[in-house]
């Protein structure tokens, strides 16, 4: 049983993470929908599911594979690449999928010119807390006529049908394709309004009943929030071919009356790093503490007094896609 320090900590972290997320340039929405009971979360059959099954393209199977890239094996997912397939497709957009050991899955959106959006997971523990899985890929700075496209997986078992719902009141029916997954592209006369006012997804069983939603926000395509804006933004350098490993840390603090930054080690060691007049701040991680990144450290911001102004959570890589997967 977790105790309450824990509950705070795990708190922060993931506000953390999310905060650094969300000020990432973004290029495909990812939407986790909880469960249906009056929460916002998750068709017909596609008629032409005969068709669907042909195998991924190399480019979508090393996209796939590369969800486990320099993680250590306890975090690998393993997805099932050389079986990955085509579970849903549109006149110009296809969504591929390769099996997890766990019954989980992973896949990815191909758009016009083979372009793959970027590869997602979910294991089975992920599934059985949220109904429907939402993924919309997106360009930064495209226009309110720009193409949308809606794809993602209906995790509910009885999930049978899905439509989408738009600002209007209007709605469209969705085709679900193999083993529950979906894809759809937005008509041209609602394009505006999804842009504009995002939407809402309900799945429901075979009888009608509703068993997810999920609503898509108004601001899902907008630009990134720029990282000068958050009080302390902290960004780590990191060697793709291990993702424990923290070699440096850079960011920038805006938080009023900064003078300096500590990042605290756990056993008592703080390192003193110098913000710069601009409020950048780089730092060179010590050989003998690349390692020490697969727990969270805390990096914090104080004024000339001491006083602490500002604090975020820094980790590897390899830490917050242990988080995502479920691990402790």
């Amino acid at each position: 049983m977790w105790s309450v320090t824990h509950d705070v900590l795990h708190h922060d972290l993931l506000a953390a993470y999310g905060a650094r997320l969300a000020r990432r340039r973004r290029r495909q929405l990812i939407l986790a929908a909880v469960a249906a009971a009056g929460l916002v979360t998750a068709g017909t059959a596609l008629g032409a599911a005969a068709l669907l099954g042909w195998p991924a393209p190399l480019h979508v199977k090393k996209e796939l594979a590369a969800v486990d890239q320099g993680l250590p094996a306890d975090l690998r997912l393993n997805p099932d690449v050389e079986h990955a397939r085509a579970v849903a497709a549109t006149e110009n957009a296809t969504l591929y999928a390769a099996s997890l050991r766990d019954g989980g899955g992973c896949s990815e959106i191909v758009t016009a010119g083979e372009r793959g959006r970027g590869a997602t997971c979910t294991t089975v523990a992920q599934a059985s807390a949220r109904p429907l899985d939402v993924v919309m890929p997106f360009d930064d700075g495209a226009g309110p006529d720009s193409p949308v496209v809606v794809g993602g997986h209906i995790n509910a078992e009885n999930g049978a049908r899905l439509e989408a719902r738009y600002a209007d009141g209007s709605s469209d029916a969705i085709p679900v394709g193999d083993d529950r997954y979906f894809l759809f592209e937005i008509p041209a006369a609602q394009r505006a309004s999804v842009h504009a006012s995002g939407l809402e997804l309900v799945a429901y069983d075979g009888g009608g009943a509703v068993v997810g939603r999920a609503t898509v926000p108004a601001d899902w395509d907008d630009p990134a929030v720029p990282d000068d804006q958050a009080p302390l933004y902290v960004g780590t350098r990191s060697d793709e071919s291990d993702f424990t490993k923290v070699y440096g840390l850079e960011g920038h603090v805006s938080a009023p009356g900064a003078s300096r930054l500590e990042l605290e080690y756990g056993d008592g060691t703080r390192d003193v790093i110098p913000i710069q007049a601009d409020g950048s701040y780089e730092y060179a991680v010590p050989a003998s503490r690349v390692d020490d990144f697969m727990q969270p450290r805390r990096l914090v911001a104080l004024d000339e007094h001491g006083q602490e102004v500002a604090s975020a959570w820094v980790a590897a890589v390899a830490y917050w896609r242990g988080r995502e997967r479920g691990g402790s």
